[in-house]
């Protein structure tokens, strides 16, 4: 039977093309590939300053406050930043409460041991990382090596895809700092490998749908706009297997979901996040930063121009990290991930519009359209099948080489930052900032 044509729920794919690497050494190569991202990532992440920028300080800000015993308010908290607001005379984190608010408790507990924080934040601030940043980076990666082995693709197809999970996507670079976005993907990443075992593999225990639950609903809490994504996720499972969903899925996904409203109101008085707030008076108080932003947070460009650069400009998705060109084609034309392949083009197009027309500073001063990144396992999904479409032709080998090549560059420049900010990692400009600033083309 050719794997190509199998689309149907409950048939589970074991198509495997005969080389000299079977299934268990694709395994290796996949945990062999993930142990090093782990490794590149820990050991940026030690070279760097424990709180590198405003965004993840404004994060352990919220979980310093929390461990002292002072709430979400972050008054005196240890590091400055201008992801803020003040309410009642008080400041808060301008990010959504729950990831801090769970981070607190090792925070608690190592202040409990004697690591106090922030005095001794370079072993705080790795710990948890390692926690919550290095060990899904790496589990990801494997349970993508778990997945090609079904998509049944020869090794060369599997290396590159490997390689670009593990080194040629900004999720690597972001794994070194505190953020929502890595928590975002990899988490996404999870429901859809529980989705595709249940509806293309026939798998039917109780843990796929609660696992696609805990992770879809973790999806959403890490990034607000996925909820879209976990609409659709729930409607598949509700079609197409009711009662294992009811039973499973949402008792788990309510869970957090109840987690997240009620840190939200707990924080901010009301159900709705202060982020969504922008325009109101808590952002803008005396003193504020958002009262006279500077640089590309002041930007304001003609909508094709910031469309432009979302897409091949200074933050493009297809100039620094162009692999993804190919996986776009793949997704594309592979029929045997129709359902997900049609998920992920809808949902990209639509978040690719919506930050079109309702941003204007591409995610302030970070690598990579960043607000983007938790679609990046669906574009994944899809580059397997472009490659080995032409796996035949020697000049699309090399010109993959190449893609891949150049969005391992710009990971890895991500992860050293720029001269510009005085600190390494993400939370700086682009390479191609810089080269379109040097020519001129911007100002920022």
């Amino acid at each position: 039977m050719d794997p190509t044509s199998i689309e149907e729920p409950g048939i589970l794919v074991r198509a495997r093309v005969e080389s000299a690497w079977g299934g268990n050494d694709t395994r290796f190569l996949a945990l062999s590939l993930a142990l090093a991202a782990a490794a590149l990532v820990f050991g940026v992440m030690v070279r760097m300053q424990p709180v590198s920028g405003s965004n993840d300080g404004s994060r352990w800000n919220t979980a310093w406050a929390l461990a002292h015993g002072r709430g979400y308010i972050i008054d005196d908290a240890p590091y400055y930043g201008i992801d803020k607001v003040r309410r009642d005379g008080h400041y808060y984190s301008s990010k959504p409460p729950l990831m801090p608010t769970l981070l607190a408790a090792p925070v608690w507990l190592l202040e409990r041991l004697g690591i106090g924080f922030p005095e001794r934040s370079h072993i705080v601030v790795r710990l948890v990382l390692l926690l919550v940043n290095v060990v899904p980076l790496a589990l990801f990666v494997v349970l993508y090596g778990r997945w090609l082995e079904r998509a049944a693709p020869g090794f060369a197809t599997a290396l590159i895809c490997l390689s670009t999970a593990a080194f040629g996507t900004y999720l690597t670079a972001f794994s070194t700092v505190l953020n929502n976005h890595t928590q975002g993907a990899i988490s996404a990443f999870i429901a859809l490998y529980c989705l595709m075992r249940i509806h293309y593999d026939g798998r039917r225990q109780w843990y796929y749908f609660a696992l696609c639950g805990l992770f879809t609903a973790w999806t959403v809490a890490s990034e607000m706009v996925a909820l879209v994504f976990a609409l659709l996720v729930l409607g598949w499972l509700l079609r197409t297997h009711p009662r294992p969903t009811l039973k499973y899925f949402v008792p788990v996904a309510a869970v957090l979901g109840a987690a997240y409203l009620y840190t939200i109101w707990v924080s901010t008085g009301s159900l709705i996040p202060y982020y969504v707030r922008f325009d109101s008076d808590y952002y803008h108080y005396p003193g504020s930063y958002w009262n006279n932003p500077r640089g590309i947070d002041a930007a304001q460009e003609p909508k094709w121009f910031y469309a432009f650069n979302l897409l091949l400009g200074h933050h493009g998705i297809f100039s620094l990290t162009p692999i993804f060109v190919l996986a776009f084609y793949g997704m594309w034309k592979d029929r045997r991930l129709r359902g997900i392949h049609a998920m992920g083009l809808g949902l990209t197009a639509l978040m690719f519009v919506f930050y079109t027309l309702k941003t204007n500073n591409y995610g302030g001063v970070a690598q990579g359209a960043r607000w983007l990144f938790w679609l990046i396992p669906f574009w994944l999904l899809g580059l397997p099948a472009a490659l080995e479409r032409h796996r035949e032709s020697r000049r699309f080998r090399a010109a993959a080489l190449l893609l891949l090549l150049v969005s391992v560059f710009s990971v890895g420049y991500a992860m050293a930052g720029h001269r510009d900010t005085g600190r390494p990692g993400p939370w700086s400009a682009p390479w191609l900032q810089i080269v379109m600033r040097d020519a001129g083309l911007i100002s920022y």
